[in-house]
């Protein structure tokens, strides 16, 4: 795992279908150790989660990043969180439900994305950190620049680009993408640039 900062740790596997990374975190909150869309681990990996502290739960920002968390699971006993309207249509068994604006341990807020892929994909804010983390929403396909899965993949592409404009509600210089490469600096910029393009379309 590479550490981000003290308490934000990442990893990935290479996808040789998208030919992109899924990225997975590792986040350390002052009571909670918590993995987002883990895919698998390397040995030397679990090494380093048990050397940091057991994750005790792990948050998937929409159904399709749910990729090796059974497995998590398994090894770690944490418990499996999605959002409310992600439930229905999980294909494993899920132990608890966040909801819009909710925040986790005080510190993480939850941002639900209108009309994305499917119907409960969310974003993560963490304020304090300036940190937006993001699951299909956003893909990081360009170092340094954000772009987005094609049209066909939603029921109302129009009013999911509309959906993204909630991001811009929030203050943030590091941008940590589900799929792809993330931006540790200016990261709020790079949306800005996306938002402008789609609005020039």
């Amino acid at each position: 795992m590479k550490m981000i900062r003290e308490d934000i740790y990442t990893w990935s596997v290479f996808s040789e279908e998208k030919q992109l990374d899924f990225n997975g975190l590792y986040l350390r909150t002052p009571r909670y150790t918590l993995l987002i869309d883990p895919p698998p681990m390397e040995e030397a990996d679990r090494r380093q989660v048990e050397s940091l502290g057991k994750p005790s739960r792990i948050y998937l920002s929409n159904k399709h990043h749910t990729r090796a968390s059974a497995e998590h699971r398994e090894l770690w006993g944490a418990a499996l969180y999605v959002h409310e309207a992600e439930r229905p249509l999980m294909e494993i068994p899920v132990d608890a439900t966040f909801n819009d604006g909710e925040l986790i341990d005080g510190e993480l807020e939850v941002i639900r994305i209108l009309d994305a892929k499917t119907p409960g994909e969310c974003a993560f804010f963490w304020k304090k950190h300036g940190v937006l983390i993001v699951g299909d929403a956003l893909i990081g396909k360009a170092p340094g620049a954000l772009s987005l899965l094609s049209d066909e993949k939603f029921k109302n592409p129009e009013a999911f680009r509309r959906g993204l404009a909630v991001l811009r509600g929030f203050e943030f210089q590091k941008l940590l993408v589900g799929d792809g490469a993330s931006i540790f600096s200016n990261a709020k910029q790079a949306l800005e640039q996306l938002l402008h393009r789609l609005q020039d379309r």
